[in-house]
């Protein structure tokens, strides 16, 4: 297989050092122009239920292909990317569960947040008659589509955004600009593409999340259920998660196009917050939300709350059979939190079949 060389789409040269001042390297532009054809492709999406219980994207939908119904006067997005990749380690010898590479340090929303809120405040200084706005995966837009137009990469089967830099390990966010700058996308083609053949994400994930490429249904993603989805998990679904406490990198680390990963530069994702793995124990033990604050603050392990997080801890002590965690699952067992209660004596089943 031949992987292309990494190709940077023109900028302009000011606009770009902008983001290289604040350590963003892959930078791109992309036109605001409504895309009307791809709307009812996502609103089918919607009507089939594949969002789950994310019913803001249910609400969103009329701004989801058009940046100027959501940004009044939008001319441009520019787009920014920044790697959080990091290799993974011997796991340890105590039970603990998985945590996507994304969520070992700080929040990225925090971080490339930050980043891009200084670009934006300076892009306004310096041009004071215009707007601009900075957003991290918090808007409605179908960031991986304008990103795509913008040249940053192309979406892959897996439906994930891969770039020849970075392959599919960065996270995204831009600026959005009643400024017009040249789209970047027009100047050269979209580059690069998945293998021909290649299944490799399809086949991996153990839920059927991925329907075919390019298709997903997130009601089955194991990111999705550990934590996006309030409330129980499907019974049928708890065995696929597997060892997972807090998302997924499967159909990630199969992907051969991202054979060439390098380690991020972030020293806040470098520095461990939740960190590769985190014990059960200790998340089956959290007494309360402000101990939970106390130990996952800063983290995007925040975002599924206490409740969600020993939910998945349960899961995933049942699914590795950890009977010396069955004193926890005693005690969450009888947890007034029916979803709590009803995980554990789950768990406690599964360890017990091993018997």
């Amino acid at each position: 297989m031949i992987v292309k060389e990494p190709w940077f789409p023109p900028v302009d040269s000011a606009l770009q050092e902008r983001f290289h001042a604040e350590g963003l390297a892959l930078v791109g532009v992309a036109d605001a122009q409504r895309a009307h054809e791809l709307s009812e492709e996502y609103n089918q999406w919607i009507a089939q239920g594949m969002h789950g219980t994310m019913q803001w994207m249910e609400k969103h939908r009329p701004l989801k292909y058009n940046p100027a119904e959501f940004f009044p006067g939008c001319q441009s997005i520019l787009f920014a990317a920044i790697n959080y990749y990091q290799k993974g380690s011997t796991p340890p010898q105590e039970p603990s569960g998985r945590v996507a590479r994304y969520a070992w340090g700080r929040d990225y929303h925090k971080e490339l947040g930050n980043r891009l809120r200084r670009v934006s405040r300076a892009l306004q200084v310096q041009y004071p008659g215009e707007t601009f706005r900075s957003w991290t995966d918090a808007t409605p837009l179908a960031e991986r589509h304008y990103a795509e137009r913008a040249g940053i990469g192309f979406t892959g089967r897996h439906t994930l955004l891969i770039s020849g830099q970075y392959g599919s390990w960065f996270l995204l966010g831009e600026v959005l600009s009643t400024k017009h700058w040249g789209p970047t996308a027009q100047v050269q083609p979209l580059h690069g593409g998945c293998p021909r053949t290649c299944r490799r994400c399809i086949d991996i994930c153990p839920t059927g999340a991925l329907l075919g490429p390019h298709r997903i249904d997130a009601r089955r993603c194991i990111s999705y259920l550990t934590i996006e989805h309030r409330g129980s998990i499907p019974r049928e679904l708890r065995p696929a998660i597997g060892e997972w406490l807090f998302g997924c990198d499967l159909c990630q680390e199969t992907c051969p196009l991202n054979v060439r990963a390098t380690t991020t530069d972030v020293a806040a994702f470098l520095k461990p917050i939740a960190g590769e793995r985190v014990l059960l124990k200790e998340i089956l033990q959290l007494p309360s939300r402000d101990a939970f604050v106390s130990r996952f603050a800063g983290s995007p392990l925040m975002r599924p709350g206490r409740e969600g997080l020993i939910r998945n801890a349960c899961i995933v002590a049942g699914n590795m059979r950890y009977r010396s965690l069955l004193p926890e699952l005693h005690v969450v067992a009888s947890d007034d939190d029916p979803i709590l209660s009803e995980h554990a004596r789950w768990a406690m089943d599964c360890i017990a079949r091993t018997d």
